[in-house]
């Protein structure tokens, strides 16, 4: 089963996740969230680094780990690229509820598919109310 693991600013991932899960009604059996804080100075990136390459490993067991991060060059997304090809990890930016929630609902997809899933549920996930 591929691992999920959401690394963004302050506790946005846990408290998405816990929505997430409590909207579909079952946890994802592989997920972690890593919280880097608003205010990170530059002396204290490589103890966040550390934990996001421990939680690749241990997310890992032969199927990969599909990373969401809340936005695209922000530090939680650019920590996770730090560690992209050293592992089978495919990184989703622009977390959104709609792509977690589709990402629960296609836990059991290879890599590729659930990233596929995720990027398709964020999309989706956005629109401009005066077209629905």
């Amino acid at each position: 089963m591929v691992g999920v693991l959401i690394v963004t600013h302050n506790g946005i991932g846990d408290e998405m996740l816990r929505t997430a899960e409590t909207f579909v009604g079952k946890h994802l059996p592989e997920a972690l969230s890593i919280a880097i804080p608003g205010d990170l100075s530059p002396d204290q990136l490589g103890g966040h680094a550390d934990r996001i390459k421990q939680a690749i490993e241990s997310l890992d067991h032969g199927d990969g780990v599909l990373i969401l991060t809340d936005m695209l060059g922000a530090t939680p997304s650019n920590l996770a690229h730090y560690f992209a090809n050293d592992h089978a990890v495919k990184i989703l930016s622009g977390l959104n509820l709609p792509m977690l929630v589709r990402v629960i609902n296609y836990a059991d997809r290879d890599l590729d598919q659930l990233a596929r899933a995720g990027i398709q549920g964020g999309n989706r996930g956005i629109t401009l109310e005066s077209d629905l």
